[in-house]
């Protein structure tokens, strides 16, 4: 009876922290989706502009590091909303 509870709760506890987790990057992919994009904007005006040295290279180094975390955002949330809440829950996916 105590394994089947401490297995319940340690169940609780993931599916708690698996929402927590799918709720923090709900909003943060799409805001690192906005910042890559505006270091990319970014860029390409400067590149217009003529710049060159480091006021062109720190927007492409920005965006491709707040591309590359908008990609691990939206596939962190795929797979927990697919597969880990599934397995914990026992339920289909959403």
């Amino acid at each position: 009876m105590d394994g089947t509870r401490l297995r319940q709760d340690e169940q609780s506890s993931q599916e708690t922290r698996a929402r927590g987790t799918m709720r923090i990057w709900r909003w943060a992919r799409w805001a690192a989706l906005v910042l890559a994009v505006s270091w990319a904007v970014n860029w390409v005006v400067n590149l217009i502009q003529g710049e060159q040295g480091w006021d062109l290279w720190w927007p492409l180094v920005s965006t491709v590091i707040w591309t590359a975390l908008t990609v691990y955002g939206f596939r962190t949330y795929r797979r927990i909303r697919t597969t880990t809440l599934p397995i914990i829950t026992g339920r289909p996916s959403a």
